[in-house]
């Protein structure tokens, strides 16, 4: 019974534009060459804790409310390996870009799912820090598979897309939240994460 809701919403993301102003910019454009589903990451992590990340945070310009969420989290100190799966890679213009898919509820009309309404949901769901430890495991993955790598010129940015909220005829300002962070900041992360190196050989 679900059939048609799912191919429309499946369509609904592969046909919106994933950036108003570049033409032919999305995801049905993408080969299959183009694209790693379920990249998978392992990486070693010094001993950190949560208000370490905090303290990154901060001074980074993050609101207080997401600080007050990220603090809900209740993580105690630790060092190990961060181990995940980004849902999805691909190559554009010679740019690379990752992609997280959202299944969350935020109202049944699209005006629900507007940029105000999915940086809300990602302050609340401490999604800006899951983006920014996706981002370090795809800079150390590109670091090692790329020639010549640099992330201001090969790193394309983030996507979050709430797909309940995804309309072709829309665009992009509904479902979908776009974040590129700043090479200072991935840099920092990855010497508080993982050392001076800022380099690991454990991303797959």
């Amino acid at each position: 019974s679900w059939d048609d809701v799912i191919h429309e919403m499946v369509q609904n993301v592969l046909s919106v534009p994933l950036d108003s102003g570049r033409k032919g910019f999305t995801l049905s454009a993408i080969p299959r060459k183009d694209r790693l589903n379920e990249l998978e990451f392992c990486f070693p992590l010094r001993a950190t804790d949560m208000e370490t990340l905090s303290g990154f945070l901060s001074r980074r310009g993050f609101t207080l409310e997401a600080l007050q969420h990220l603090e809900d989290l209740r993580i105690e100190p630790f060092r190990g390996f961060m181990k995940g799966f980004i849902d999805l890679v691909f190559r554009h213009g010679g740019r690379f870009y990752l992609v997280d898919w959202k299944s969350n509820y935020l109202g049944h009309r699209v005006e629900d799912y507007d940029q105000a309404a999915l940086r809300k949901a990602m302050e609340e769901s401490s999604y800006h820090l899951q983006s920014l430890f996706y981002t370090l495991a795809l800079h150390q993955y590109l670091t090692i598979r790329v020639p010549d790598y640099e992330y201001r010129r090969h790193f394309g940015g983030v996507f979050y897309i709430f797909l309940r909220g995804v309309r072709a005829e829309k665009g992009p300002e509904y479902g979908i939240y776009k974040d590129s962070p700043p090479v200072e900041w991935v840099e920092e992360l990855s010497t508080q994460l993982i050392g001076k190196e800022g380099r690991s050989d454990y991303v797959k």
